[in-house]
């Protein structure tokens, strides 16, 4: 494998199509709940629950499209940016590190995995496909 091939594997990321899906599916599982509370995002003590979920969401894009580290990290930034901090830098990076905080916990853990098999029955399609993004209502509801 020379140079240039490294090169040609590393265009073909689909970023738009992986930023589709998790705005999709992130859309799809905060509705339920903001539509209960739509001051979900401030409350703090949510916060773990939320971002818990979706990082175990992104755990199963990581997976599906074999991203590296460099990939992974681009692509939750970007989506973090657009779906949580209304694209504020400083909000962001915050945010990526509060991510991976949670991850070291066992409860984040245990909210990553429900948000992991959440993305892949959405993904899977198929009747219980609809009912995929109510992992979180679930989760905030327990």
């Amino acid at each position: 494998m020379g140079l240039f091939d490294f090169l040609k594997t590393k265009d073909t990321v689909p970023y738009e199509k992986i930023y589709e899906e998790l705005n999709a599916f992130t859309e799809a599982s905060l509705a339920m709940p903001k539509m209960n509370n739509p001051f979900l995002l401030d409350d703090k003590s949510k916060h773990p629950m939320i971002f818990g979920y979706f990082t175990g969401v992104m755990d199963y894009i990581t997976k599906a499209y074999q991203l590296n580290e460099k990939d992974k990290l681009k692509i939750y930034t970007q989506y973090l940016s657009k779906n949580f901090t209304d694209n504020d830098e400083e909000d962001t990076k915050a945010l990526v590190k509060y991510s991976a905080d949670i991850r070291e916990t066992d409860e984040g853990c245990h909210y990553a995995l429900r948000g992991k098999l959440a993305m892949k029955k959405w993904v899977a399609g198929g009747p219980m496909a609809a009912y995929a993004p109510m992992g979180l209502v679930k989760i905030l509801n327990d």
